[in-house]
């Protein structure tokens, strides 16, 4: 009975150890893409970055970067529900992102949405991003 628990117990260890070997592969992967859509997006190529960065939440869900870049080009490509998605889910993997606040309050603007706007821009600000608070001041007064 004892020997059937230690094989058990190493048998449990092995395979923790394997998912999380897998886990730091697919985190190196989703940085790895995160680089690509990056270099892709200095040169003006926000669909090429778009596709990397699909790549990159498809290897880690879990990091709000992937979506916020992704949002970056959806919004420059004026997308904009499709950022105002991306940003959302930013935000709620880091409820602290105020990038990402301040790029769904603009998009929130240019569907009409004031409102949603000057909450996400006044979220922004109070986060410490300096841009947000200057465009607060200039749209939502």
């Amino acid at each position: 009975m004892k020997k059937a628990f230690w094989v058990l117990l190493f048998g449990v260890i092995g395979v923790m150890s394997s998912a999380q070997e897998i886990t730091k592969e697919r985190e190196a992967e989703a940085l790895s893409y995160l680089e690509k859509g990056n270099s892709k997006s200095d040169n003006g190529d926000w669909k090429g970055a778009i596709e990397d960065y699909d790549k990159a939440v498809k290897f880690n869900p879990k990091n709000p970067e992937g979506y916020y870049k992704r949002a970056l080009m959806a919004h420059n490509l004026k997308d904009y529900w499709v950022a105002i998605n991306d940003y959302s889910n930013a935000i709620s993997l880091n409820n602290a992102y105020a990038d990402a606040f301040f790029g769904r309050g603009l998009c929130y603007f240019e569907v009409g949405k004031k409102d949603h706007c000057c909450i996400d821009l006044s979220k922004a600000s109070g986060l410490g991003n300096t841009e947000a608070a200057n465009t607060l001041a200039n749209l939502c007064n």
